[in-house]
């Protein structure tokens, strides 16, 4: 069941983007007393053309663990950083020891030298190339594949990269990231949102590997699809992204607001670009009340929670002495109503003040699973921590859950942009 857009665990890095000065251009390093500068100044260029996004499909780790490539008779072209190439034809198998790149098929058994030795191989064909993920299931995909080795690590390692034009990209994000039967409206907002989200991250990641991962950690990306509905849905909005002025508008989105949004700096980080206007949440109650984690209840192991909180890698003001959790309190709404600063008490009354958006991550570990969102209270009973928490995700932008409401309610694409990016103004940017 698609129901979460994790999107906030990749994009923190963005909040580490602007120099180290505080919202108000405060140097928040300095000793003394603080010196009035300029505020940093981060822009998201909007592109003039299609770019090629980079998607991350796999990381393989291990000399004897081979991926599997390409249908039964398919025939693919394999070429190195020299443009030394080979055809093999599928079924076949890559993998990398210490000596460089291992290739087996049925009508190859050995590899040049300098394809043996290369830092990077690109598999290529007419139609798409067919990859087997970890869990031994197919997929297909358009873009060039690119092995990449990655030469830091102690034990053989290596990423596979699909090289795809943006528009062949975003169907298959449709595919992972909405239900195939909501309504051709409702995948067009998304169409959008997801292009602007792609797009930041590609202006942001230039100088790495890759752009995205093909999980919710990024935002899911299935491959290649056909189903006409998404088509059309990428097609009819081609090129359009979301836009404040001169720059581009990243466009967050999550499974359910719960009914109240988050601001995308509560609910994702510090930069500045988070505090672009359309990023300032919808106003009202939301259209998501049906989705089946508008609000929720479940339970979790108080003293798992403590532990989670304590050996937090951020600085949390007495998270140190937090034991058996017994309580977690709103201490503080935004101004649309929504859960974002917590109070958590154990049961000698230690307690610490935190981000909801902090106690979404460090609940990743948690037995049971990560919660559904931050915005959540908490009580002891009877040995285990009773929860009852609002929606499923981070809150800013889109609500997805609230999109297919409208769009079953007959409203426009157009108005739901307009209703979750506030302000935004949508420019076809090729």
């Amino acid at each position: 069941m698609r129901l979460f857009s994790g999107i906030i665990v990749s994009i923190m890095f963005i909040s580490t983007v602007a120099s180290c000065t505080d919202r108000d251009g405060v140097d928040s390093n300095s000793p003394d007393q603080p010196i009035k500068v300029n505020p940093p100044v981060v822009t998201i260029p909007i592109p003039d053309s299609a770019p090629v996004i980079r998607v991350r499909l796999q990381r393989v780790s291990g000399d004897l663990v081979p991926v599997e490539f390409a249908k039964d008779g398919e025939l693919i072209l394999i070429e190195d950083h020299v443009g030394t190439s080979v055809d093999v034809r599928g079924p076949f198998t890559i993998r990398r020891d210490n000596d460089g790149w291992i290739v087996r098929g049925s009508n190859l058994n050995s590899i040049p030298k300098s394809i043996q030795h290369s830092p990077w191989l690109e598999l290529s064909t007419d139609g798409d190339v067919e990859i087997k993920d970890d869990s031994g299931k197919s997929r297909r995909y358009s873009g060039r594949i690119r092995c990449l080795h990655i030469p830091e690590n102690r034990e053989p390692t290596w990423e596979i990269v699909e090289h795809v034009g943006i528009e062949h990209y975003l169907p298959g994000v449709l595919a992972g990231e909405m239900y195939g039967h909501w309504g051709l409206q409702c995948q067009a907002a998304q169409a959008i949102a997801a292009r602007s989200f792609a797009c930041m991250q590609i202006a942001f990641r230039k100088r790495r590997n890759w752009d995205v991962i093909d999980t919710a950690g990024s935002q899911a990306y299935l491959g290649s699809v056909s189903t006409e509905r998404l088509l059309k849905a990428c097609s009819m909005t081609s090129g359009m992204v979301l836009t404040w002025g001169s720059e581009l508008v990243p466009g967050y989105f999550s499974s359910c607001c719960g009914g109240r949004a988050a601001t995308a700096t509560e609910a994702i980080g510090t930069n500045p670009i988070n505090s672009l206007k359309p990023l300032q949440g919808h106003p009202g109650t939301g259209f998501c009340q049906d989705a089946p984690l508008f609000k929720w209840e479940r339970t979790c192991d108080p003293d798992h929670l403590g532990s989670a909180i304590r050996s937090s890698s951020r600085r949390i003001e007495g998270a140190s002495r937090i034991g058996r959790v017994s309580r977690i309190e709103i201490t503080e709404a935004n101004q649309h109503g929504r859960g974002v600063r917590l109070k958590v008490t154990d049961t000698r009354g230690n307690h610490v003040e935190l981000n909801a958006s902090e106690l979404a991550l460090l609940s990743n570990d948690l037995p049971g699973g990560r919660l559904y969102s931050g915005w959540v209270e908490g009580r002891l009973d009877k040995g285990s921590l009773h929860l009852s928490g609002h929606g499923y995700g981070h809150g800013a932008g889109l609500c997805q859950y609230g999109s297919a409401a409208m769009d079953r309610q007959g409203k426009s694409f157009w108005q739901m942009i307009e209703y979750y990016y506030p302000n935004a103004e949508v420019k076809k940017a090729w």
